[in-house]
């Protein structure tokens, strides 16, 4: 939510005083925060493919699309975290076949 105040007069696609502005932004972060804990759960669940799990988790992010950027480093970060244990797992496999 966009908002301005100068001279005591808020100006923005809503007319919002300092106060209120200050308050809708602490309701996004804690929003923001739901979102990503949720969304991440969420994530950290699907351990197999799953249509039905999957298809969940791309309504979700529908649902929080304004904070997309939040949920595509959630992705990028688990991402990484699969693929760093792969790479363990691969390392582990071939260690003790030698």
């Amino acid at each position: 939510m966009d908002c301005l105040l100068i001279s005591g007069y808020g100006f923005g696609k809503t007319r919002l005083g300092l106060a209120e502005c200050l308050s809708s932004k602490m309701d996004d972060s804690a929003a923001r925060e739901d979102a990503c804990r949720e969304y991440q759960s969420s994530l950290e669940d699907l351990t197999f493919n799953s249509k039905p799990h999957i298809n969940m988790l791309t309504i979700l992010a529908e649902e929080n699309i304004n904070f997309a950027k939040d949920i595509v480093e959630i992705i990028e970060a688990q991402i990484s975290k699969v693929f760093m244990n792969i790479e363990y797992f691969h390392t582990d496999v071939c260690c003790r076949c030698m």
